[in-house]
């Protein structure tokens, strides 16, 4: 079957998927494949009728990225093809391979730029397909590893949670002697990515010291693997049918599960169970020796212990039948900070702005603390201290804040950030996630809404100051 014939039969299969897309967007690097891939496309887009448009990612790892970024922009131009290019920043002090970290960044640029109700077309091939099932071999991959590259999958805006950008991969039973061909045809030109011969990379060094040795011995052998490949994808699909089943009757909110159900499960489901709901937040997950400590060390711990288990950016943590999967925070000690007029205040790990204003200063402020006095009685905001006693506005008697703390059934994890508002030595109010929560002696009516403050003045929260 021709390579074009081949991709007219992919389009007609991306419907199991998704509805006809109005749009198909080509993943371009100004190489062979996705050359192939954008030729064949345009050959075919006035039949499907859908529109072809084109992004390239420019990593800045080559000093010949802008020469691939201008062909792809020439090639768009002959083509009529609307063309479209960004700037990422690979970063390789986070620990990550170079690959790793360059596909990470450039699949967030394209999810960033695909425009609503499209798809977004990548190039991988069978001989890709083998690559990477290679590699998953050799690290030791299960079902999910061994399925090797999806055909298609999906990946949240991050501004919009609501829209998706889909990708799909139509080439993955073609092979690279199939694509050449189409390319010489058609008398295509293309750019050659010269870290392709560095075998230093483990791609690389699949690709022209071990493929070729297998494919000599058994020429079908891209073949078969991508058929293993499939199979093994259809399994874990199966698999994940009853995962998300058993996931959801776990659920105590949206991103909590309980602990007491995870212990009735099986030590293997109940892996399965932390993979999906990791993958689900898009976390990469911890390996299998640390998911196994999460049984022994974290969800059979005593009640009142604090256990923590961290891998990468992340940590599991636990509070009563709750277990917690959130990111890596820099502590906070204890501190104090005084707020004065026209002085604002940064609050630790980039919790926001603490303002004192005058009602002079802003009207119709809402969410803010009335305070009086200050000339008389200094303002702070205080971190730590949990000792302190504490009335809220809707209490009759005080406690320690402590005590609040757990009857309201804060983690223990965020009482650290917890911002701590203080006259003198009293506290007349708690800054708990960007919301003020007054004491007894503040009015509550104008911590909604100061249009006509009756105070003097009022603390001002800001989340994300310019």
């Amino acid at each position: 079957m021709s390579l074009l014939l081949h991709l007219q039969q992919q389009l007609s299969t991306l419907s199991r998927y998704h509805s006809s897309p109005s749009r198909i967007v080509v993943a371009y690097s100004a190489g062979i494949d996705s050359h192939v891939l954008l030729h064949a496309l345009w050959q075919l887009r006035e039949r499907h009728e859908f529109e072809l448009s084109a992004i390239y990612i420019h990593h800045g790892l080559s000093v010949n990225a802008s020469i691939w970024q201008q062909h792809c922009a020439d090639v768009c131009a002959a083509l009529g093809v609307d063309f479209q290019t960004a700037k990422v920043t690979v970063d390789l002090s986070i620990g990550k391979g170079l690959e790793a970290q360059a596909r990470q960044v450039r699949y967030a640029k394209l999810v960033e730029l695909a425009p609503q109700n499209s798809v977004v077309m990548l190039a991988q091939h069978q001989d890709d397909q083998l690559e990477t099932v290679l590699l998953q071999l050799k690290r030791g991959a299960g079902p999910k590893g061994l399925s090797g590259m999806a055909e298609y999958f999906s990946r949240t805006k991050p501004i919009n949670s609501y829209q998706q950008v889909h990708f799909f991969r139509p080439l993955l039973d073609i092979s690279q002697a199939k694509i050449h061909a189409y390319a010489q045809e058609h008398h295509l030109r293309w750019h050659e990515d010269d870290s392709n011969k560095n075998t230093d990379f483990e791609r690389n060094f699949i690709r022209h010291d071990i493929s070729p040795v297998l494919m000599q011995r058994w020429p079908h052998f891209a073949k078969s693997v991508s058929r293993s490949a499939r199979l093994c994808a259809q399994q874990q699909s199966l698999l994940d049918e009853v995962t998300l089943e058993k996931l959801d009757n776990l659920r105590i909110q949206k991103h909590i599960l309980s602990v007491k159900g995870l212990l009735a499960l099986s030590e293997s489901w109940r892996i399965q169970v932390v993979r999906m709901w990791l993958d689900e937040r898009n976390i990469i997950s911890p390996s299998q020796a640390i998911l196994m400590q999460l049984s022994s060390e974290l969800l059979a711990a005593a009640d009142d212990a604090n256990p923590v288990i961290r891998w990468q950016d992340w940590q599991f943590r636990r509070f009563e039948d709750g277990l917690y999967v959130i990111p890596l925070a820099q502590e906070i000690t204890p501190d104090v900070r005084p707020l004065a007029l026209s002085l604002p205040v940064g609050l630790p790990n980039m919790l926001g702005v603490l303002s004192l204003c005058s009602h002079k200063a802003s009207s119709k402020q809402r969410n803010v603390l009335p305070v009086d006095n200050i000339e008389q009685y200094p303002v702070s905001v205080e971190f730590g201290g949990f000792s302190r006693r504490f009335t809220p506005h809707d209490a009759h008697h005080s406690k320690p804040l402590k005590q609040w703390f757990k009857y309201w059934r804060i983690p223990p994890w965020e009482r650290s950030s917890i911002a701590i508002i203080c006259q003198q030595t009293s506290v007349i109010g708690l800054l708990i996630k960007g919301t003020f929560h007054p004491s007894k002696t503040v009015s509550v009516e104008h911590t909604k809404k100061c249009d006509e403050p009756v105070l003097s003045y009022y603390i001002q929260y800001q989340s994300n100051p310019e």
